[in-house]
């Protein structure tokens, strides 16, 4: 199948798949957390990651008829919400873009430092090379080889020393 792309949020405060714990939503992207979901206890959030949507169907809600998308992980393939596609009753339009992550299949996290890349120290210059003798007991056929393949890919090796 391949490499799956992943994003990682850079946020304080994130909601992490409870599968496979990719990044989904960070928690300051919540709208409210008054919504009900399949599973129980849902949250309405602006803004999603790491996510593969599913057909679009019309589903008799709560608040009405709608027109949402499964949301799923990514990574995992878990269904963890689904996507406002369309509200057919006006006052309900403020959901439409906007995803259901259902409690359930999520787990809170806390980064304690969203930016660590950027808080290591410089790293330091590394100290220049030093030839070094190629392996001491093979034949000068081989230490020939080796040292021009060392060379090809910018590393600096003596020339065999030994004759057989």
């Amino acid at each position: 199948m391949g490499l799956v792309f992943q994003q990682f949020l850079d946020a304080a405060a994130i909601y992490v798949c409870r599968s496979c714990r990719a990044h989904l939503a960070a928690q300051s992207d919540v709208i409210s957390r008054a919504f009900q979901g399949r599973l129980g206890q849902a949250y309405l959030v602006e803004a999603v990651v790491n996510e593969r949507l599913g057909a679009s169907e019309e589903r008799m809600l709560m608040t009405g008829l709608h027109t949402v998308c499964d949301l799923y992980c990514r990574r995992c393939d878990a269904l963890v919400g689904w996507k406002y596609m369309c509200a057919h009753d006006r006052s309900q339009r403020y959901k439409e873009g906007r995803y259901v992550l259902e409690q359930s299949q999520l787990v809170a996290a806390e980064q304690h430092a969203p930016n660590s890349l950027l808080l290591l120290p410089p790293l330091e210059p590394l100290p220049p090379l030093r030839p070094r003798p190629v392996a001491p007991d093979s034949p000068r056929v081989i230490d020939n080889a080796l040292v021009l393949f060392l060379r090809n890919v910018g590393i600096q090796a003596d020339e065999p020393t030994s004759s057989r």
